[in-house]
């Protein structure tokens, strides 16, 4: 498994943990409690830092795991990552434009943050799935 598979993995497995740990917050409040009670704020602040910080964290370990690999790629792996990239951007899109007519309907911003978030997270999760998926199937970039 080459160093650029790795950081992918990083991200996918701290992305679902993540995604987990801040429904099982959030989402109990959300059932229980007018939304405007729900302490949403301070979850999503520590999920998205995790976020930053256990991959930051799982690429080092990564790196160290074989120093002399981390600083190889090809141009396979450039397309790999670009391929990805242009996949998980659509959920990104598409969470900014939920998020975008949740304001201009007024919506509580419970709502509008989590779209944000949630297809900010998405996006991450699908940018790494297909870029693995690029890695172990026959890849060709169009």
């Amino acid at each position: 498994m080459t160093f650029r598979e790795k950081t992918h993995w990083v991200v996918l497995v701290v992305g679902v943990a993540t995604l987990v740990v801040y429904l099982a917050v959030v989402l109990p409040q959300v059932l229980e409690k007018p939304v405007a009670e729900v302490d949403w704020v301070q979850p999503m602040l520590v999920a998205i830092v995790v976020f930053v910080v256990a991959n930051v964290a799982g690429n080092v370990l990564a790196a160290a795991s074989d120093p002399r690999e981390a600083d190889r790629h090809d141009e396979r792996d450039r397309e790999i990552d670009r391929y990805g990239e242009r996949i998980g951007s659509w959920l990104v899109i598409s969470g900014s434009i939920v998020a975008l007519g949740l304001a201009m309907a007024g919506i509580d911003q419970l709502w509008i943050a989590n779209a944000i978030f949630l297809g900010g997270l998405a996006g991450s999760l699908l940018s790494s799935v297909t870029k693995i998926a690029a890695y172990h199937g026959s890849f060709q970039p169009w």
